[in-house]
């Protein structure tokens, strides 16, 4: 079973766009069959987890944004 390198570097996803080229990257590593697809499976099921975190965070911070308006929103006179 081919699988990355103990010294592959670190890889930082902060959005979708670093997802995307995460898969990007591991789809093409499968296909040149430079990795086992067991690997990329294991990388796609991941990369899913972690979308729906990112998205969790984002709707999170969307949501104290409006209660802090609607907080300190002046009632109407």
């Amino acid at each position: 079973m081919a699988t990355l390198p103990a010294d592959a570097p670190n890889v930082q996803i902060e959005d979708s766009a670093d997802v995307v080229k995460l898969l990007s990257s591991t789809i093409n590593s499968v296909r040149r069959g430079e990795i086992d697809p067991r690997v990329g499976n294991s990388v796609g099921y991941l990369a899913n987890i972690v979308l729906t975190a990112t998205g969790q965070r984002e709707l999170e911070s969307r949501i104290a944004e409006l209660e802090s308006l609607v907080k300190n929103r002046r009632p109407s006179e």
